[in-house]
């Protein structure tokens, strides 16, 4: 019941500033912008995305730099590469290389032993490269798995919905996973997790603690800190902006974000406007509800009922003239695909920093947002760019740093990434056993162990994460070395019998080359891996030492 009342109250506010406006200017009515507070829908959203794209103005063009760059990303890259230190031309990586790099980033594990060699073997015609990509992607269900990993940690998912004591944000994990298999654009995912009117949205669940019954859901403003937790959440996530220094002062480091901005937004979370607490000292002031990014053609009345105003904050995050929204999507995508942002920390974009492509990035945001915030399309056109398909070169890697906010960089070669937790298991898995079953994704167990953890995936998802340590540690050596989970999965091999073995040592080897790193082994290496099987306790345990050195190699643990 309170629901529809605030859905009704909804209707009358838009109904009401459409009417305000046709009586200032004359016009006739216009279909209402995002920000116009309206009962939502899916086909709504679509509609308000539709006609605000029509007012904004048009994207950058693509500079013309050869007639054999037709993908606008590579057009933009490489016009800047002549400003770039020291002469160096960029070249493609080999197919197996790039056969790696498309399985590992579209759905997160290596390809078996037969899709190495048949890809490896087929044609070389131009189109090659894109009919993976396509094939890759419309394998729903191991693309969506993939990226939940990623999301799960975004939106602190739980499986439990109180941990010690303290509520969680809930279980997301069959709400992404179904999303993603659908391909449902993006702004709807966002608004479904903020908008009590989408009818797609995850509903909350209660949790009664100490006799208290509370409610379990992405969006908690049950108290003052918890409010102020949600709106720092959504800032960085989906706007890439780092507010919560703003919490309960103002920012130390970035001037864009006093106190008082924070609190205005934050408040678009809440029930009423919330409370000036500067470093826990009440003023007994309130600060007003308000949207901290100008908006054209957006109503900056907030609504007094929490559902209207949660559905008006949905809708003005995810509306196409939000300057950050759109940004920060295809931010993320660029960094997830050639290893850094156009613009660096992804989770905070300001305006003291600029992107170091910032036509591209324009370009992009618009694109994906003319696209129907389609995350495939755009993921398509990341890595079917020349730019993506790079040879890796560690002479002209980018890199970035504390030290180096507006350093430049010319991605002439992507940037070194560590596989995540359940990327390595997964594909240990596949390399051991020469095949993929995803019934057995690491994605699906939801226990943690030390070799877990040590890869750098979380105990327990406390705090939203948008990225993981990738910093090499004592304790993932000891793991990779001495650990029994890897011992049982490289050990359990069923690759090779003895036969196969004490047949040729030599081509056993190529084939563990083959099955692990998707390339066939150079000479020297077929040699070293024969003699070493040659003394090794039976030629089977040799070839499992040989599996066992492979996926602990840098050459298997990172994507390049």
């Amino acid at each position: 019941m309170l629901l529809r009342t605030a859905v009704c109250c909804a209707i009358v506010a838009g109904l009401g500033w459409r009417l305000a406006r046709a009586a200032d200017d004359g016009k006739p009515e216009s279909p209402p912008a995002a920000g116009a507070a309206e009962a939502d829908s899916e086909q709504q959203l679509e509609r308000r995305r539709q006609e605000r794209l029509k007012e904004l103005p048009p994207p950058p063009t693509p500079p013309q730099v050869s007639a054999e760059l037709t993908n606008p990303i590579d057009q933009f890259i490489a016009s800047k590469w002549q400003d770039a230190p020291g002469p160096f031309e960029p070249q493609v990586c080999d197919d197996a290389t790039f056969l790696r790099r498309a399985y590992l980033d579209l759905i997160g594990v290596i390809p078996t032993l037969n899709e190495t060699n048949r890809f490896l073997a087929g044609s070389s015609s131009p189109g090659k490269r894109e009919k993976l990509v396509d094939q890759l992607l419309a394998r729903k269900s191991d693309y969506a798995a993939h990226w939940t990993t990623f999301w799960e940690d975004a939106l602190a998912s739980q499986n439990v919905r109180v941990q010690g004591g303290i509520l969680t944000r809930g279980n997301y994990r069959d709400w992404l996973l179904d999303s993603f298999e659908h391909n449902r654009p993006y702004n709807v995912m966002v608004a479904e997790l903020l908008d009590p009117t989408m009818p797609g949205r995850k509903r909350p669940e209660t949790e009664d603690v100490l006799g208290t019954k509370f409610s379990v859901e992405y969006v908690r403003n049950d108290d003052h800190t918890a409010t102020l937790q949600t709106a720092a959440n959504v800032a960085q996530v989906f706007l890439a902006t780092s507010m919560k220094c703003a919490s309960c002062h103002d920012h130390f480091e970035n001037t864009e974000w006093p106190q008082d901005r924070f609190l205005a937004f934050a408040g678009m979370f809440a029930a009423a406007d919330l409370e000036h607490i500067r470093c826990e000292h009440k003023s007994g002031q309130t600060v007003a509800a308000r949207f901290p990014f100008e908006i054209a053609g957006a109503p900056e009345a907030v609504p007094q009922d929490l559902p209207s105003r949660l559905h008006l904050a949905a809708q003005l995050i995810t509306d196409p003239a939000n300057p950050r929204f759109s940004k920060a999507i295809v931010n993320r995508l660029w960094k997830r695909y050639l290893g850094l942002g156009l613009f660096e920390p992804a989770d905070d974009f300001r305006l003291d920093t600029p992107a170091s492509h910032p036509e591209l990035l324009d370009w992009l945001a618009y694109d994906f947002v003319a696209h129907g915030c389609d995350l495939k399309h755009t993921i398509r056109l990341i890595v079917t760019s020349r730019t993506y398909q790079l040879r890796y070169d560690p002479r002209v890697e980018d890199h970035f740093g504390a030290g180096q906010k507006n350093g430049q960089r010319y991605f002439r070669s992507p940037a070194l990434r560590r596989l995540t937790a359940e990327q390595l298991l997964d594909s240990i898995r596949v390399a051991a056993s020469g095949a993929f079953v995803p019934a057995e994704r690491s994605l699906l167990d939801i226990r943690s162990t030390a070799l877990s953890r040590s890869l750098g995936r979380p105990a327990s998802r406390n705090e939203i994460s948008t990225s993981r340590p990738d910093d090499a540690a004592v304790v993932q050596a000891l793991e990779l070395l001495n650990g029994p989970e890897l011992h049982a999965m490289i050990y359990k091999s069923v690759l090779f019998t003895d036969a196969s073995a004490k047949k040729d040592a030599r081509a056993a080897v190529d084939k563990l080359y083959r099955a692990t790193l998707c390339r066939g082994a150079t000479t020297a290496e077929k040699t070293a891996g024969r003699n070493y099987v040659q003394v090794a306790d039976s030629p089977v345990e040799g070839l499992k030492d040989v599996l066992w050195a492979l996926v602990c190699s840098p050459e298997f643990q990172y994507i390049k």
